[in-house]
């Protein structure tokens, strides 16, 4: 129940709020506690601390004493640089260890090796591949050199440069003598001039007889 003021026995109205106008985790409507703190800890958007949700106080500095540039507030980033490139010791546009405001040395490479584009002074990158995608063997990714074929000699449907796969068949099944995986060439026919049925171009088997149990000089003489 509410008493006469529309307030429950511990001290709410029907809208949660008390007297004060907070609410049971001690919230006003806009959100903020009885110091002015939001629940995240921030006051016109600071933390007791001074810091606003992205980490600076309200001269614009971070915990570490940078500003949203990466600047102290002597105009120098993390590395000892300033705006214009220049190191806070060496007095030049280089570091003690001859690397620059963006990390790479007099001849264009970081302290990795590596120049603006990823590749070494041989012209790899991290992952071992020049630009053109080759590595120190000169394959690509795939396992395959500029011309397209494997270490084996093979291009990726399986043929090396003369057309014939591992098993020495060419696309159309045939071996460097002509003949297929079962020993006949393109007409049909062994190597001994015999189909798979036995028969000679003709038409006889070894036995010299054709499919009518024929000898030739039979047929010749009939």
């Amino acid at each position: 129940g509410y008493d006469k003021n529309g307030y429950d026995e511990d001290g709410f109205n029907k809208n949660g709020y008390d007297k004060n106008g907070f609410n049971k985790n001690g919230y006003d409507k806009k959100g903020y506690d009885k110091k002015g703190y939001d629940k995240k800890g921030r006051k016109d958007g600071y933390d007791e601390d001074g810091y606003d949700f992205k980490g600076y106080n309200r001269d614009g500095f971070n915990k570490n004493g940078y500003d949203k540039n990466g600047y102290d507030l002597d105009g120098y980033d993390s590395r000892g640089f300033s705006t214009y490139g220049i190191h806070i010791d060496t007095k030049i546009a280089f570091d003690t260890d001859g690397f620059n405001k963006n990390g790479y040395d007099n001849d264009g490479y970081d302290k990795n090796g590596y120049d603006k584009n990823g590749y070494d002074e041989d012209g790899f990158n991290k992952n071992g591949y020049d630009e053109d995608g080759f590595n120190k063997n000169g394959y690509d990714k795939k396992g395959y050199d500029k011309d397209g074929y494997d270490e084996d000699g093979h291009d990726e449907d399986g043929y090396d440069g003369n057309g014939y796969d591992e098993d020495g068949y060419n696309q159309d099944g045939y071996d460097l003598d002509g003949y297929d995986g079962n020993g006949y060439d393109s007409n049909g026919y062994d190597g001994l001039g015999y189909d798979h049925l036995g028969y000679d171009k003709e038409g006889y088997n070894q036995e010299g007889y054709n499919k009518f149990n024929k000898k030739k000089n039979e047929v010749d003489s009939d």
